[in-house]
């Protein structure tokens, strides 16, 4: 009796752990479902007040619809005063898809991102870069201040002309080589300067579609190569005569020749 009451209890003990387990593994496996990429709110590093950094942003993501998700991006971009720069829309056997490139100012780069990402069903790719231009940012603006400093000396020595003619010569062409590398120098910190203020999203959208064949290739029927034979055909009858009409000069100079020759003949012979 002893036995069968200490084997109940052992039995007893075995369901409670084994209930504990299942509880366990079943909470576990709650808090580690994976969170849609759509959910997270994901910004950029804060990047020091003095820095000169270009930040461009790669999303891929499948939507329901590519058509009305390319709509709502562009609501979103008038939204935060952006615009597309790119679009290139393409579909294959399985897929369509749309390529966009967005330009941003750089204060509404991460609201625009977190809402373009509430438009996806499953994110397959999100990558954020920076380029640090600062070093080159500095550098482009000494060198641009160095040459402005010494196109003015080149101007100094023409209005005072106090050289001669060849070194006034000289000096203009100087300051025009000169002007050509400041204006050089100066589209390139443009450039910097948008690239900085002005951030760039790269998105590839894909919206996935039953399988279909592609179309078979268009074959021409026999009435319709007739015809176009026919017009090829008229229309080199019709270059032919534009060429003899061209040439008429020396077809008469040939004629010519030709009975001259005849008549010429035919003295031989009676001779």
């Amino acid at each position: 009796m002893k036995s069968y009451g200490l084997l109940l209890i052992v039995l007893i003990s075995l369901l409670s752990c084994e209930a504990d387990r299942d509880n366990f593994s079943e909470s576990f496996a709650v808090a580690n479902q994976a969170t849609p990429a759509s959910n997270y709110n994901v910004e950029k590093p804060q990047a020091p007040a003095n820095r000169k950094i270009i930040w461009n942003a790669n999303l891929e993501f499948q939507v329901d619809d590519v058509d009305d998700a390319t709509q709502n991006i562009s609501q979103l971009c008038s939204k935060y005063g952006a615009f597309i720069s790119h679009m290139d829309l393409t579909s294959s056997n399985y897929e369509v898809m749309n390529r966009i490139t967005i330009r941003v100012d750089d204060k509404n780069f991460n609201k625009l991102i977190n809402d373009i990402k509430g438009t996806s069903t499953f994110m397959r790719r999100f990558e954020i870069r920076s380029n640090d231009v600062t070093e080159e940012f500095v550098d482009v603006e000494s060198r641009l201040k160095t040459k402005k400093e010494v196109r003015e000396r080149y101007i100094d020595i023409l209005r005072n002309r106090s050289g001669e003619i060849k070194d006034v010569i000289a000096a203009e062409d100087a300051i025009r080589k000169i002007t050509e590398e400041i204006e050089a120098k100066e589209g390139r910190l443009r450039y910097l300067q948008d690239q900085v203020s002005q951030s760039t999203i790269n998105l590839e959208i894909y919206q996935k579609v039953d399988f279909t064949e592609e179309p078979e290739t268009f074959e021409k029927g026999f009435f319709t190569e007739l015809k176009e034979s026919l017009q090829v055909g008229w229309e080199i009858v019709i270059e032919i005569f534009l060429l003899l009409v061209k040439v008429w000069p020396l077809i008469l100079i040939a004629i010519g020749l030709l009975m001259w020759r005849r008549k010429w003949l035919r003295r031989k012979k009676s001779k």
